[in-house]
């Protein structure tokens, strides 16, 4: 199967946008927003999770369609009675269609189906795992029954773009992502103490957990450059070390 001209030279400008990326929260913005323009939806949602010995753990859900009550909703209530997780490998990504893993008359008696997708219309699935080395999260999309089911075209374009994005986070977090990957930087400290834009960007990936070589490599820059901006942060934030810094950070 093969894209026309005209979408692959879309494909190209975003996968573009893609690697240049290295913010979690930008990454899921701009994977969703470019969704929307090429997949037909009603709704989506893009989370990042972490396997254990037994179970996956999602954290950091984001959807540009679905309110935040909905959301929190099927990562309270529903995410571990939800049938396509039984399709989830902790080791390859799989890109599915609900109706490829359960009939629609058994799918229309479950749980999730009855009180979190019928009521928002949705019927329809198609999602993906992101998995590269380590389950990196997963991203998932729903339409209406009058909309018909996701197309082989579609659930091989999904498969491409999740390639790709599988690779990216592999090459970011080649250890997986956690949870503290999103221990945020407060805005005002940016411009109390009148940061650089570099440091700004330093200071962030810091606030996520990475060391300096991984800032470095995150930022094409070197280690030393690394450390000459973390020198000037250091100072003008009246630290003398790293975990004074991150204490800051913190409070």
């Amino acid at each position: 199967m093969e894209l026309s001209n005209t979408r692959w030279r879309g494909f190209q400008g975003f996968l573009l946008e893609l690697y240049r990326q290295s913010r979690l929260n930008e990454i899921q913005k701009m994977v969703m927003e470019y969704l929307q323009a090429e997949i037909l939806h009603q709704c989506s949602m893009f989370d990042y999770g972490r396997a254990g010995d037994e179970t996956i753990r999602f954290f950091h859900p984001y959807s540009g369609n679905l309110d935040e009550q909905t959301l929190q909703d099927y990562y309270q209530n529903y995410q571990h009675k939800d049938y396509t997780v039984w399709n989830f490998s902790q080791t390859e990504p799989v890109v599915y269609r609900d109706s490829d893993l359960m009939p629609d008359h058994l799918r229309e008696k479950s749980r999730i189906y009855q009180q979190w997708m019928r009521p928002l219309g949705a019927y329809y699935g198609l999602g993906c795992t992101i998995v590269r080395g380590h389950f990196y999260g997963s991203v998932t999309m729903f339409r209406t029954k009058e909309a018909g089911d996701f197309t082989e075209e579609e659930v091989y374009f999904l498969g491409l773009l999740n390639a790709h994005l599988s690779s990216h986070l592999q090459m970011l977090y080649p250890n997986g992502i956690r949870e503290s990957n999103f221990r945020a930087v407060d805005e005002s400290l940016l411009g109390k103490y009148h940061l650089t834009e570099r440091e700004t960007e330093i200071l962030r990936q810091l606030g996520e957990g990475l060391t300096n070589q991984e800032i470095g490599g995150r930022l094409c820059i070197s280690e030393v450059t690394v450390k000459k901006h973390m020198s000037h942060i250091f100072e003008k934030m009246q630290v003398k070390n790293r975990n004074q810094l991150l204490l800051k950070l913190q409070k």
